[in-house]
């Protein structure tokens, strides 16, 4: 509850300052807002603020899940009736989709609330570790929404600080290096300032800093930017959270999902309130009647892995009997509950409040292993994917379950740690980026071939941004699929 309480709060606060600024142009003297001077009255109000910031997370829903995992190659068709998502599975998305309007307005209301609340801190009457660590906490969720952002559209717009006159709302689009620079910059921050750990499950300290920087360094040693310098950054940072001793690999790939708490392996994750719901992929990938699944594994991928690999023996559900013997099509099991399935419970009541990963140890080790990889070959590299696919094991003391890798070529272990990731992080948002980064996008086409109506092209480097924000900030819109 207190979750949507320090948001209708922070909410109130951010209209106040609207109010505000158009308080000239509409000559009224507003009577009932509140305003930053009042609502900022002890130090206890400022970490309400920042913790409200959180209120914008996950940006990853039922729409945008279109964009991150659905439009790659390991997924098979969606439900006919899942509105916008046929089209989109079909390489012809548009710029008036939810989908679009969605993951840009759910970063930009992040990075908003950022700045707003970051250009208040500095005049709270907080200790100074107080308020280093609050803006510490701020940054990092701004860069994590701009990470997000110049992954899907490239060149953005890159606000920095609160917009108080209308004349100033347009911006034009930043390049995506200069929004680069400004993430590291943030992370860089966080990482120094964020306290050692949190008190709240959810929130982020210093150690989640460090595995978001592994991750944005693996990104720009690839496509577009191709700074390949930063691959032996990326691996400092995941070994740096692979050593700090507060983590450990789940014994059981099954154990790390369908939790409504932390587990050793979490590094950030969103957490839901028990009994209410919230996880959005289940309803997503379950296949049982009432339901419109959008993430269904594609044949060949289900026949991709590895002999006991239990990321398909318990990641994939087969032949799975519903109600009256209705033997279901396959779907994802890391974070559907069939539970209610045989009783019939439909989509509507179904209450799902697993936890949804951010960042796990498990991708640190497959990100030290890519890394390695690119900087020094596949022989150390080894070490961190093995203890990935010793884990996936469904008999652990089986090596021809999921057996260790060896003596590949770089080229061989690069193609085989980008399946790695597939296979471990599937469903958990990283899927399209990676495509994009890798510069595979063409697999897509490779898989899906005449069943695309555009086929796959340079313009599927960026998604369409979204045709008001094109209008409204009078900005050139990203190639068009065709």
């Amino acid at each position: 509850m207190k979750r949507y309480i320090t948001y209708s709060l922070l909410t109130l606060m951010l209209m106040a300052t609207v109010i505000s600024g158009c308080k000239k142009a509409l000559e009224e003297d507003p009577k009932t807002f509140i305003s930053p001077e009042n609502f900022f009255k002890n130090p206890d109000s400022y970490e309400l603020a920042v913790v409200g910031i959180y209120s914008g997370l996950p940006l990853y829903s039922g729409n945008t899940a279109m964009m991150l995992e659905m439009c790659t190659d390991i997924y098979g068709a969606p439900s006919a009736a899942a509105e916008q998502a046929l089209p989109m599975y079909q390489n012809a998305p548009a710029a008036f989709y939810y989908n679009t309007r969605e993951a840009w307005g759910g970063a930009y209301s992040i990075i908003k609330n950022a700045n707003f609340i970051l250009d208040e801190l500095p005049k709270g009457p907080l200790e100074e570790l107080k308020k280093k660590q609050l803006m510490a906490e701020a940054r990092f969720l701004r860069a994590y929404a701009y990470f997000y952002l110049v992954q899907l559209y490239g060149d953005v717009p890159m606000p920095v600080k609160p917009i108080t006159d209308y004349a100033n709302l347009q911006m034009p689009r930043t390049a995506q290096t200069e929004i680069y620079k400004l993430i590291l910059e943030d992370l860089n921050y966080a990482e120094a300032n964020l306290p050692e750990s949190t008190t709240a499950q959810g929130r982020v300290y210093k150690l989640v800093s460090t595995a978001l920087l592994a991750k944005v360094y693996l990104t720009m040693g690839g496509n577009p930017l191709k700074q390949t310098q930063y691959f032996a950054n990326a691996k400092e940072k995941a070994v740096a959270v692979i050593n700090s001793g507060k983590f450990k690999l789940a014994d059981d790939f099954a154990g790390v999902f369908h939790k409504t708490v932390y587990t050793s392996e979490s590094i950030w994750e969103q957490l839901y309130v028990t009994g209410l719901g919230g996880n959005p992929v289940h309803g997503l990938t379950l296949t049982a009647a009432t339901y419109n699944p959008i993430l269904v594994p594609a044949d060949w991928f289900i026949n991709s892995f590895a002999t006991g690999d239990q990321r398909k023996e318990w990641g994939i559900v087969q032949n799975y009997a519903g109600p009256k013997g209705t033997i279901l099509n396959p779907f994802f099991q890391k974070f559907a509950d069939a539970s209610g399935v045989a009783s019939g419970t439909t989509s509507s009541g179904a209450i799902v409040s697993y936890t949804f990963p951010y960042l796990r140890l498990a991708e640190m080790y497959l990100i030290a292993a890519e890394a390695e990889n690119e900087v020094n070959g596949p022989g150390a590299a080894y070490t961190y994917i093995n203890e990935i696919r010793k884990r996936a094991r469904v008999d652990k003391a089986n090596a021809t379950n999921v057996p260790d890798l060896s003596g590949l070529s770089q080229q061989q272990f690069r193609e085989a740690a980008w399946m790695e990731r597939k296979w471990e992080l599937c469903l958990e948002g990283s899927t399209w980026f990676d495509l994009k980064r890798t510069n595979t996008l063409q697999n897509i086409q490779n898989r899906r071939g005449t069943g695309l109506i555009n086929p796959i092209g340079a313009y599927n480097q960026t998604w369409l941004i979204p045709d008001k924000e094109v209008v409204n900030n009078n900005i050139a819109q990203n190639p068009v699929y065709k």
